[in-house]
């Protein structure tokens, strides 16, 4: 048929087009974003089987042309720079391989067929040759990952030659840009003064990566090709200004205050009252506007934990969800987009999410471990939110109150010194870089929160067995009379 090549042309472009538009539609594109590493970092670690989970979807994402960028980031940070390697190198390859089986199963022929007697241009890459140009094209930082997958399938590579080459090729990349991430992470979390070093490490193998086009220039070997650069946005919050600099520009948590006296009891919260509050409404208001980088720094980060819980309320009274905040964006049973992800937060003139608040200011900048026994995400499982907001001025005493009161609730948080065992909120496993980067240092923490002479010698020990007790995600609801 005449028309028939420009038809299959378009088709593979709108598959590829229906990706994209999918992926937008379902909040996908947003969290592949290099800022919400964090919310895609926190999703993967509450899948059981984590590295499966995360292989398969690097691979879809990776087949219908997606940013994979992100994808190999947070492998990095979740797995760690071996491991997360691994499961990025398979992820990646099998991804380049899908993305090549689709554009050579729709657009080879038809490509070959538009060319006509040029065609034979393409020779090149489908001949006794094809293995060592591919190879030496993902070696080196020359053509986008996504346009050679399709570019190689479209031209007609044979299959071998193109999958021993990308398997073969992607290798330094991956190793480089996984331990770039890894070391990100721990630098972020300030967990290890080891981290710096690793940073500076990954930053100098990030360096002599863009040396090698120009290498590469002098050996002949861009005849053909495209440099292209490859860019990172820091996730790191501006450093808080000392209260010296500037002058004092207090909240008034009173108003949030009174409010959580009156309707949150026992951590309970009721959500209806809030949502029909005109002082909560102005509360907020107040956050919105607030300047927290001229407040000295316990009055910032009482800031924004009340922030941060007063936002988490907000967001469930938003929805008008009443019975997990894991409900929200959900559809069939699949979270299209995080609910911590959700741009609702307005905070020192700034719209953030809870996620922005957590992991790119609170957790780097102020690095306090007890910051998540004050941090409350709505569900059962967490902490108690407090009947009563953070201030500035009583901010260590609260915390460590706090951490006493989350540490004695049973069900979650107990030692059993007979069995040496530590039965913990999974909290202290998904943040353990926060206390230290091992259970030795959450025992450590604890130690200093129990009452119980024997259970204090079995924490610094450091020598017991640890066990997550469930995390229930049931909304922290106060039931109305």
């Amino acid at each position: 048929m005449r028309h028939s090549p420009w038809v299959r042309v378009a088709l593979l472009v709108m598959v590829l087009l229906a990706a994209w538009i999918l992926a937008r539609a379902t909040g996908l594109l947003d969290l592949l974003r290099l800022d919400r590493l964090p919310t895609l970092i926190r999703t993967a670690r509450e899948v059981a089987w984590a590295a499966p989970a995360f292989v398969v979807g690097y691979a879809l994402i990776t087949t219908f042309g997606l940013p994979a960028t992100p994808m190999t980031l947070a492998g990095g940070a979740l797995f760690g720079p071996w491991v997360g390697s691994l499961v990025n190198w398979l992820g990646a390859t099998l991804g380049a391989t899908g993305a090549f089986v689709l554009a050579r199963a729709i657009g080879r022929d038809a490509v070959r067929a538009l060319l006509g007697k040029r065609a034979g241009a393409l020779d090149a890459l489908t001949g006794e040759q094809a293995f060592g140009a591919l190879l030496r094209l993902r070696l080196l930082p020359l053509i986008p990952f996504n346009g050679l997958n399709f570019g190689a399938g479209l031209a007609g590579v044979k299959p071998g030659s193109y999958v021993l080459a990308t398997a073969l090729g992607i290798v330094p990349g991956t190793v480089v840009y996984t331990y770039f991430a890894d070391a990100l992470l721990a630098g972020v979390d300030g967990a290890r003064e080891a981290a710096l070093q690793r940073v500076a490490v990954a930053g100098v193998l990030l360096v002599l990566l863009s040396f090698l086009p120009m290498l590469a220039r002098r050996a002949g070997w861009l005849s053909a090709a495209i440099l292209v650069g490859v860019s990172f946005s820091p996730m790191n919050a501006a450093p808080a200004q000392s209260a010296a600099d500037v002058p004092q520009a207090l909240v008034d948590h009173a108003p949030f205050d009174r409010l959580l006296q009156q309707w949150v009891v026992n951590g309970a919260v009721d959500y209806d009252a809030f949502a029909g509050s005109a002082d909560f409404a102005r509360y907020l208001d107040a956050l919105a506007a607030a300047h927290p980088e001229r407040m000295a720094p316990a009055d910032q980060l009482a800031y924004w934990i009340n922030v941060y819980n007063a936002y988490t309320i907000q967001l469930i009274n938003s929805r008008r969800e009443r019975r997990s905040i894991r409900n929200i964006n959900k559809r069939f049973g699949v979270t299209l987009k995080s609910p911590w992800a959700e741009p609702i937060v307005k905070a020192g003139g700034r719209t953030l999410t809870l996620d922005d608040v957590e992991h790119r200011i609170i957790r780097p900048t102020y690095k306090d471990a007890r910051i998540h026994v004050a941090l409350v995400c709505a569900a059962k499982g967490c902490p108690p939110l407090r009947s009563e907001a953070f201030v500035g001025s009583r901010l260590d005493a609260q915390l460590d109150d706090q951490a006493r009161r989350f540490l004695a609730e049973p069900f979650k948080n107990r030692v059993d010194v007979v069995a040496r065992t530590v039965y913990g909120s999974p909290i202290f496993t998904w943040y353990r870089e926060d206390f230290g980067g091992t259970l030795a240092g959450v025992g450590a923490f604890w130690a200093r929160y129990v009452n119980d002479a024997s259970a204090r010698i079995l924490l610094r020990s450091g020598r017991f067995t640890w066990v997550d007790t469930e995390y229930d995600w049931t909304l922290n609801a106060r039931a109305r009379p």
